[in-house]
């Protein structure tokens, strides 16, 4: 079984790692390129790209259980469908966010904070990649799909591909052509371009890819996926606090430096929900095939990878971190910032890896009321909450001290949410 795992999940655990270097990319040479002011720009301005790749993610792991479930029950023709549906469906909302983003983004910015040169350059980022959506939104939605159907090594090969060609692509348009931040822009939609060129090449050469959209079928993948899109979410609700509070406490170096924690911690975010993500198709089988058993070892060993591996990235970020805020091109205020709130916000991943699985496990298992609860308290109630009351206390350095502190707080409510259920099955 832990072979079986491992052959799993170390493709998907590279492939979400790398979709986090998107954004590490973009950090270091925008950094290099235009300075503080870029890195405030970006960093205020994410929350739009976030949403847009937050609902390819919702939509195609929304299917992609769905995918793995019929398939456990031996429903070959239905996980087909899904497929299908899944696809078509990605493209439908590509569409529609496209549309309803080019209507308001600039308002967007300017309630997410940016303001001056700041907003100008925020404005030009955000302009190319709402344009792009489409591409962003099938980009990540497609490798969900393609791990459900045994192409997790697929999908690892999109995402390596898609990271080569921004680098590339970020490297001429914004040293070669001095195109600044709108390169980094341009790198991030030709990739995802990309990506989805790839996905559907060897989607195609899997099964027959047709365009197929039914009603019930579109609204329980929706329902399923609301669980993925509100991780993806996560982490991006908690940045627009955030930005709001290093606004009110440091000013805009604050943001700038946040801006590379940002860098950091989101790579590892997504790697460690790569071990959740990694293993759903497996629970979502053996669920689906009524194997309590299986999907229990799942659980025990995807505690050991996280523990393992949010471990190893601690480690190695507060090892790094005196040097991470020079690479990027931080100055300044914002480089005295750095050092502190970067080691202080590495404690978190002691404990991520734990709270993406137990979440991925619900969704995995058909617990979705349970998924959606944790997913949307930590972003709306628990971040928020911590978020105001730390800083009253410790100024900035409260700031860095809410991030570690809210993902032990999801580790409490998660415990104290199956010793509730627990009761009410004693009662009963």
């Amino acid at each position: 079984m832990l072979k079986k795992i491992l052959k799993d999940s170390l493709p998907t655990i590279v492939s979400l790692t790398l979709s986090g270097m998107y954004s590490v990319v973009d950090g270091l040479f925008i950094g290099r390129a235009t300075g503080d002011t870029g890195l405030a720009a970006i960093n205020i301005a994410w929350p739009v790209t976030a949403v847009i790749t937050a609902i390819g993610i919702g939509i195609g792991a929304g299917g992609s259980v769905l995918i793995s479930h019929f398939r456990g029950q031996g429903k070959w023709e239905e996980s087909r469908q899904t497929g299908n549906n899944t696809v078509t469906l990605l493209a439908v909302a590509g569409v529609a966010i496209t549309v309803m983003f080019l209507a308001c983004y600039q308002e967007i910015l300017r309630i997410l904070g940016a303001q001056h040169t700041v907003y100008e350059e925020a404005e030009k980022y955000s302009a190319i990649i709402v344009k792009g959506s489409i591409l962003q939104v099938l980009g990540t939605g497609m490798l969900p799909i393609l791990r459900n159907v045994n192409m997790s090594v697929a999908a690892m090969i999109s995402m390596v591909t898609g990271l080569l060609v921004n680098v590339c692509v970020n490297y001429y348009l914004m040293f070669e052509q001095e195109l600044g931040i709108r390169g980094a822009a341009y790198g991030t939609v030709i990739a995802q371009g990309i990506v989805v060129c790839i996905s559907l090449f060897f989607l195609c050469r899997k099964q027959k890819v047709k365009p197929y959209l039914e009603g019930k079928l579109s609204c329980r993948t929706i329902q399923t996926g609301i669980t993925a899109f509100g991780m993806s979410i996560a982490p991006s609700i908690t940045l627009i606090f955030t930005n709001w509070q290093c606004l009110s406490h440091g000013g805009e170096e604050a943001v700038a430096c946040y801006a590379v924690i940002s860098y950091i911690t989101f790579p590892v975010q997504y790697m460690l929900s790569g071990i959740g993500d990694g293993t759903q198709p497996l629970m979502s089988y053996y669920h689906g095939a009524g194997k309590t058993a299986e999907v229990r070892q799942i659980q025990k060993t995807a505690y050991f990878l996280a523990g393992i591996i949010g471990g190893g990235a601690t480690l190695v970020t507060v090892f790094l971190a005196s040097y991470i805020g020079v690479w990027f091109g931080l100055s300044g205020e914002a480089l005295r910032y750095f050092g502190n709130g970067m080691r202080i916000s590495a404690m978190a991943f002691l404990l991520l890896g734990f709270v993406k699985f137990n979440t991925a496990y619900l969704n995995a298992t058909m617990q979705t009321k349970k998924a959606v609860f944790l997913t949307y308290i930590e972003s709306f109630l628990v971040a928020p909450v911590l978020l105001y009351l730390f800083p009253v206390f410790g100024g900035i350095n409260g700031v860095w001290f809410a991030f570690p502190a809210t993902a032990a707080c999801m580790l409490l409510i998660y415990k104290i949410t199956l010793q509730i259920e627990k009761q009410r099955k004693d009662k009963r």
